[in-house]
């Protein structure tokens, strides 16, 4: 029986494990080149995809909101936008206040003018007028015009509402406490301005005469002293107009 040779050569021994180590790793790594790039780029794209999507839809939804909303709004709240309609036409606010800001701007921002300066001499000068002052003046002025229905009825015809009223009447206080001690009126100016206007005088006895006539004075002097004075708090107040 022939022998084996049991000796194996160790170049070659070395050569057969190495091809073994490649076919085994050949069969271990061998991915399609094309299956990973296409999945890392599926993937991230789908994540990308749905994000755009998600930021359009959402603007989308917003916009629509906001035409709901504006609608809904012009529905219940038409004369905010609409002043008039003359024969379907509409005439918008914008197009009244621009009318109005073109024919009455001037005089308008004047007299807001002139009240900002008076507000802020009276607060300089640490002057207050109470509510019920402005109550009491309100008070004797719907005597005077035929009770509170009269009042209301002629501040509407000249588109005025009370509180309109009692913010002229606070700054009309607050003025006759800041030249007050400059517009005093003597008895004999009383005495002469009664005999001089007796027939104009609304009130009949003596008593009252006396005391419409003193008010009179008074509020002359006032008027008065104030052109006088506010011809100075004007030139040294800082105005900007735009």
């Amino acid at each position: 029986m022939p022998k084996v040779n049991s000796k194996v050569n160790p170049s070659t021994s070395l050569r057969a494990r190495t091809q073994k180590s490649k076919l085994i790793t050949r069969s271990a790594v061998a991915v399609p080149k094309d299956i990973r790039p296409s999945f890392a780029a599926g993937a991230g794209g789908n994540i990308f995809s749905s994000i755009s999507r998600f930021r359009v839809n959402k603007t989308w939804t917003i916009i629509i909101l906001m035409v709901v909303f504006l609608g809904i709004l012009f529905y219940f709240k038409r004369s905010w936008f609409i002043a008039a309609t003359v024969n379907g036409s509409p005439i918008t606010n914008f197009e009244l206040l621009s009318q109005m800001n073109s024919q009455y701007r001037q005089q308008t921002l004047t007299d807001l003018i002139n009240q900002q300066i008076i507000k802020d001499e009276i607060r300089k000068s640490g002057i207050t007028v109470a509510q019920s002052e402005i109550d009491e003046k309100l008070t004797q002025i719907e005597l005077n015009v035929g009770g509170a229905a009269a009042l209301d009825s002629l501040l509407s015809q000249q588109g005025q509402t009370r509180f309109d009223l009692s913010q002229q009447i606070k700054l009309q206080l607050g003025l006759e406490k800041l030249y007050v001690k400059e517009a005093t009126v003597s008895a004999d100016e009383v005495a002469d301005y009664v005999a001089k206007n007796k027939s104009q005088l609304t009130a009949t006895d003596s008593a009252g005469q006396v005391k419409e006539a003193e008010e009179t004075l008074r509020q002359q002097k006032l008027t008065e002293v104030f052109t006088e004075k506010f011809q100075q708090l004007r030139s040294n107040a800082k105005v900007t107009i735009f």
